[in-house]
């Protein structure tokens, strides 16, 4: 699940980041609602957290800019 974030220029790279983020947590939510009125298999489980670690990895990046 590794994007392809281009670091040329922290203004894109941040932007790319701020995207992907912004898919994952969209993602991300709708596993939650899944989770709560249905329940999640082990393959949704295992994407929910993969998902979980991304967001970590991209939050690591972004730290790097300060």
């Amino acid at each position: 699940m590794k994007s392809q974030v281009a670091t040329t220029t922290p203004g894109r790279a941040v932007s790319q980041i701020a995207a992907e983020m912004d898919q994952l947590f969209r993602k991300q939510i709708e596993l939650m609602k899944s989770e709560t009125f249905v329940g999640l298999t082990p393959s949704q489980r295992a994407e929910y957290d993969q998902i979980g670690e991304r967001i970590r990895e991209l939050f690591a990046e972004l730290a790097k800019f300060r």
